[in-house]
């Protein structure tokens, strides 16, 4: 009948506006009350506030500019003042209330919170506390003068951020007992009331005619609270200090905050027997090792007491959506060998990544394949638009590798009851379950759990109107989720970051320096390999991947750090780059013999199903084992040479005689697919060869057609520029809205230059004005050359614009793929659903090619990545760079050389081979001086449809090398069908998903874990991440080709 009732007057216009205004009358008068029964215990300072270069303005809470420029901020109460490192310094003179002064028992304190960059408290003239955006509360304790009459005179000095406004959030003083059980005042009922207040219907109307100061009220209020039934449920918590390797400071300040949090948490420990800590990064904890063993020391012991609990996974908290699976696997890999090395007493099967900006769908297949079964982040609170589903689930590749997850409550948070109590009730409200975590601790910069957080902590904790706590630990709490896995959600797609969308496209520099330094480590790891082949029980030098793992950092590859930070790593990345590089030439000088005047060697050092390579060598005629080579004078110097097909991971030698040289016994062969160039009516040139057609004009690119003669294109590749302003999160950010904000790009229609013309290579060059910029793109296509490679060359000075290269296309999508850390992802090309439509910006580590309707088709882009791009039913395209100005105002500025290509795939991007494709285009091969008598395959080809992703010595779990004969190789089937694969002359052996920790800890015996024999090959499921072993049969190493 209630409801009817309210039903009707609902729908009935009078009788709502009679409702509302009753019930808004009534809402009032229990507003008034409560906040009259709070002051028992809390004293509101922010209106008493004073501007100390203005105090005749009064209030500080009063001036107008905040009405006039925040006033969502102004409604809620807040203290704000302009952004830009600008100061505010307010005045306080704080007298103890008349009722307060006769109390004799409990403390006061002074409790604040602000978003600013840089905050002073100073009492009396002296300075007691200080903070800043990471370290945004104090609980200041007043002296016991103050109760006794003597105010205190209280200056706060605050300076806001550069990229946002300041405000003073609250600022109060509060009452409280010693301890929870010793409250003759009842000081915590006020707050007690208000932890119950969310699931009351209604104050109890009785209570409003009783004065909230009285005696009768606390009667009331108590009697209340003690007939309601305890708290139903359990939190469970560990201190935590998030500490990001690099963001607004360089890496130098996080090994002094890294050795400050951990000292803190250390003493604390001492003081505060309930406390427990959990950290991550064994990058950090390899430092402590190194540089402060006595720290690291009193670390292990608390370790071993089980109160330091090391929450690690991969090597550092790393991005997860812009490194390569081979990088995200060594990710996993190293930082998983060193927790178990370093912390033996502890399973290592949590990867805890709270704060990176999205995560790969591959990245269940990486983390289980290095023993890892729960994954935890918080990242995803952060979607704007379209709310992440889950607290709590399983994550499931397209391989069917699975890791339960769990949607952390948020970092860097406080002791404060209210915040603890609602994130129980809302992972109550999300999943069901009564048990929640809460991690206190100051974050982002380090710092942990405070005295003050656990004073706290301590003086609620066993008050009948919170939930039960429990000091317990990250996996503890894990475990007691364990039996409700069964029934959780399953989520097979990528955990994609409604947020943060330009991180693939700032700092390109930071990408180039990654892509080329995986490649040498890659590249370094397969030669170790090789040469381990011929001997096993030898120990070769190995490549070191920290410099590299390091820089994968969530803050660092993306480009959203400050300056200092790209400044300090330009050194660490070219010394690691050559150091990569003269490990690899040792090696391979090892393998294909000394030099020799004269004498080169070409080696594919990846297992690819074709190579055809087109080669720019020093001026001179070439041949191969006797059989002359094609030539081609280069323009820019030097001699194109095109190299026999090859197949795997070969090698070939190669002779050089100079020009003026009669060749003598050698023949040179007929160029395969050779180029073309023709001119058209209009003045444009048309390239061709074999496998595809260009036309080039003073539109830039006017067609491309496939073999067969179908065009890809609609209207000519543009390349499109926008204004990319207004967002808050600036160098991580693009504005939805950028494409209604275009920006003119002028070509220069005479700028058509033909450097090359064929056989083996044509190359045009065209040139375009973006603004202040210049922009140079090179076309190349060569002999036998499945795509045409863009070479765009930008000297840029725009800041706040976006610069992307955009292809109509002139079949229509109806779906497209890309490949991504630890598999392919893939997608309907019109976006429907809101959590289709919020995906306007994918990043993609190498290529991404659309689908079309029966027969079948696409065009596919390959990307020297990664590169943010989009995909539609009638474009593609890619985001080449932009201008962000903070943190770092000269971000991106500066000359940049990206490229990319254009692939026809008639059979679809699986069938076409276009993820091998993507390899090729990046990695050419090596070529240098050496000695090699003859051609060598030294590994088989895969299949065209399966990827390689690195291929290693076999080792055990601590990283060291196993004498069993082999390598290791891992390999991905991106696309939707088996595909089998049994090499002549090799036995392959399968090794299991999953490590046990207990077996991994004990190297002895963990050579031939999970290994299944399959002379005869395996079969990859659809999406499966696998490694196997090779084994070479007696007498097959090395065999000619």
């Amino acid at each position: 009948m209630e409801t009817d009732r309210r039903q009707g007057q609902r729908h009935h216009p009078m009788g709502q506006c009679l409702e509302d205004t009753m019930q808004n009358r009534l809402q009032a008068r229990r507003s008034e009350w409560i906040e009259t029964f709070r002051s028992r215990a809390r004293l509101d300072l922010l209106p008493q506030w004073s501007c100390m270069d203005a105090p005749e303005r009064g209030s500080a809470l009063a001036d107008p500019w905040a009405q006039i420029h925040r006033p969502d901020w102004a409604k809620r109460g807040l203290l704000s003042w302009p952004r830009g490192g600008i100061w505010k310094r307010l005045r306080l003179q704080l007298p103890c209330p008349e009722a307060w002064c006769h109390s004799a028992c409990g403390q006061e304190r002074l409790v604040l919170s602000w978003w600013a960059d840089q905050v002073r408290l100073w009492v009396d003239g002296v300075l007691v506390h200080e903070g800043d955006l990471f370290d945004t509360r104090c609980r200041w304790p007043l002296p016991p003068s103050w109760r006794q009459g003597q105010a205190l005179d209280l200056v706060l000095e605050l300076r806001s951020p550069c990229h946002d406004d300041g405000a003073l959030i609250t600022s109060d003083v509060v009452r409280e007992p010693l301890t929870a059980a010793d409250d003759p005042e009842q000081l915590l009922l006020p707050e007690a009331l208000d932890l119950a207040l969310p699931s009351l219907d209604a104050l109890p109307e009785a209570w409003l005619v009783l004065d909230p100061d009285s005696s009768q009220a606390i009667e009331a209020v108590g009697d209340f609270l003690a007939s309601r039934p305890a708290a139903a449920g359990e939190v469970h918590w560990v201190g935590h200090a998030h500490l990001d390797l690099a963001w607004l400071w360089p890496v130098a300040d996080t090994w002094q905050a890294a050795e400050r949090t951990f000292r803190s948490a250390l003493d604390l420990m001492e003081r505060f027997p309930p406390l427990r800590f959990a950290h991550s990064t064994p990058a950090l904890y390899a430092w402590m090792e190194r540089f402060r063993p006595a720290l690291w020391s009193r670390l292990q012991s608390a370790s071993d007491a089980g109160r330091w609990e090391p929450i690690n996974g991969p090597w550092v908290e790393s991005d997860c959506v812009l490194v390569s699976t081979a990088s995200l696997w060594q990710q996993f890999s190293i930082g998983q060998a060193f927790s178990r090395r370093a912390f033996p007493q502890w399973r290592h099967e949590l990867a805890w990544l709270p704060d990176s900006f999205g995560f790969a769908a591959g990245l269940p297949a990486v983390a289980v394949a290095e023993g890892v079964r729960w994954f935890c982040t918080h990242k995803l609170a952060w979607n704007a638009g379209v709310p992440f589903p889950h607290r709590l689930f399983r994550w499931r590749s397209r391989g069917g590798a699975e890791l339960k997850a769990l949607m952390l409550p948020p970092i860097g948070t406080s002791a404060e009851p209210a915040a603890i109590e609602a994130e129980q009730r809302a992972f109550r409200l999300a999943t069901g379950m009564a048990k929640a975590l809460w991690t206190p601790g100051v974050g982002d910069h380090g710092g942990g759990p405070t005295a003050e957080m656990l004073e706290q902590m301590g003086l609620w904790e066993d008050h009948p109107q919170v939930t039960p706590r429990r000091p317990s630990t990250v996996r503890a709490y894990l475990d007691a989720l364990e039996p409700s896995v069964a029934t959780l959600p399953v989520w097979r797609d990528e955990l994609y970051l409604d947020l943060h969308r330009a991180c693939a496209t700032s700092r390109p520099d930071q990408k180039r320096h990654n892509r080329s330094l995986e490649r040498l480590l890659r590249e370094a790891d397969l030669t170790t390999a090789l040469l381990r082949l011929g001997d096993p029980a030898g120990v070769p030098e190995v490549a070191d991947w920290t410099t590299l793992l390091f820089h994968q950092f969530h803050d660092i590859l993306p480009g959203t750090s400050i300056p200092e930070v790209f400044d300090q790593a330009e050194p660490l990345w070219r010394r690691s780059r050559r150091s990569a590089s003269a490990l690899r030439n040792r090696q391979l000088t090892q393998l294909l013999g000394n030099r020799q005047v004269d004498q080169w060697a070409w080696i594919g050092l990846q297992p690819l199903a074709r190579w055809s390579p087109v080669l720019r060598l020093p001026r001179g005629e070439w041949a191969s084992q006797g059989q002359g080579l094609a030539v081609q004078t280069a323009n820019q110097g030097g001699t194109w040479v095109q190299l026999p097909e090859q197949h795997g991971v070969a090698s070939l030698p190669l002779e050089r005689r100079p020009s003026s040289e009669q060749r003598t016994a050698v023949s040179a062969p007929a160029v395969r697919g050779a180029v073309t160039l023709s001119t058209t009516a209009d003045g444009g040139l048309v390239l061709t060869n074999k496998h595809l057609s260009v036309e080039l004009g003073a539109a830039g690119v006017v067609q491309l057609w496939d073999g067969a003669g179908r065009p890809q294109l609609q209207a000519p590749i543009a390349l499109s520029r926008f204004r990319d302003h207004g967002e808050f999160w600036d160098a991580w950010d693009l504005p939805a809205d950028y494409r209604d904000h275009p920006l003119p790009v002028q070509w220069d229609a005479a700028s058509l230059d033909v450097v090359e013309t064929g056989p083996l290579v044509a190359r045009v060059l065209m040139r375009a004005r973006v603004g202040e910029s210049c922009v140079r793109l090179d076309c190349q296509l060569r002999a036998d050359s499945p795509w045409l490679e863009l070479t765009c060359s930008v000297a840029w000075r725009q800041t706040h614009e976006l610069l992307r290269l955009e292809v109509p296309l002139a079949q229509t999508a109806i779906r497209w793929a890309a490949d991504t850390s630890g598999g392919v992802i893939t997608r309907p090309a019109r976006a429907c659903t809101p959590g289709e439509q919020m995906r306007w910006e994918v990043p993609v580590i190498s290529w991404c090619a659309t689908e079309v309707a029966s027969p079948g088709g696409g065009l596919a882009l390959l990307l020297d990545g990664p590169q943010g791009v989009d995909a539609t039913p009638d474009r593609l395209g890619v985001s080449l760079v932009r201008g962000a100005t903070w943190p770092d105002p000269g971000a991106d500025r500066g000359w940049h050389r990206q490229r990319l290509a254009l692939m026809p795939a008639s059979q679809g991007w699986c069938r076409g081979g276009i993820p091998q494709a993507a390899i090729a285009f990046r990695e050419p091969g090596w070529w240098g001086p050496a000695g090699l008598a003859e051609a060598q395959q030294w590994l088989p080809p895969l299949p065209d449809g399966l990827v390689p992703v690195a291929v290693e010595t076999p080792r055990d779990a601590d990283r060291s090398f196993n004498p069993s004969k082999g390598l290791r190789l891992r390999v991905l089937n991106p696309g939707g069908r088996r595909q089998q694969w049994g090499p002549p002359g090799w036995v392959i052996s399968r090794l299991a998903e999953a490590v046990n920790w207990q077996t991994a800890a004990d190297p002895k015996g963990t050579a031939d874990r999970g290994c299944a024999c399959a002379a005869q090959g395996i079969v990859f499921s659809p999406g499966e991440l696998v490694e196997v072993v090779l084994t070479p049969l007696e007498g097959d190493v090395d065999q000619s080709s």
